[in-house]
């Protein structure tokens, strides 16, 4: 699933006022982290009472929620959310701890699975210029006599 096109320009916000998912119940009006995060990850669409509640708490124009703005190529973007629940399946199924699950899922958070996204969108592509360069090496190598 794509990340909701305003929710960059948001977490950049987030981060520089240090708020998290979880500072955000209230303002959209759920009674868990993982609610907020469906609106981020695009799965929910947020209503314009929730943008008004949003940008007062953030201190923000509207402006920040016109798509146009921030549409990005998400093809090769790790999907957060996938990510997210193949770690709570995981858990699940290899009968982990609470306390396990707990400690794991806070520094997960801290990571910020958007940040560990990022850092694969830049280790695929160089793996893949990797891939490149050693497919033109093999092909130079049968070309030679």
């Amino acid at each position: 699933m794509k990340q909701a096109p305003w929710a960059k320009a948001v977490q950049a916000i987030m981060k520089k006022k240090g708020i998290k998912q979880r500072d955000l119940m209230e303002v959209f009006d759920v009674r868990s982290q993982g609610a907020v995060s469906h609106y981020f990850s695009g799965r929910n669409n947020l209503s314009g009472e929730q943008i008004k509640r949003l940008t007062s708490f953030l201190g923000v124009d509207e402006s920040v929620f016109h798509e146009s703005e921030f549409e990005e190529d998400f093809a090769t973007r790790l999907d957060v959310d996938a990510l997210t629940e193949s770690f709570q399946t995981i858990a699940r199924i290899d009968n982990l701890s609470d306390t396990e699950i707990v400690n794991f899922f806070d520094v997960y958070e801290k990571m910020n699975p958007n940040r560990v996204a990022e850092v694969y969108e830049v280790l695929q592509k160089i793996n893949q210029t990797k891939k490149d360069e050693l497919s033109t090496a093999l092909m130079s190598l049968k070309k030679a006599p």
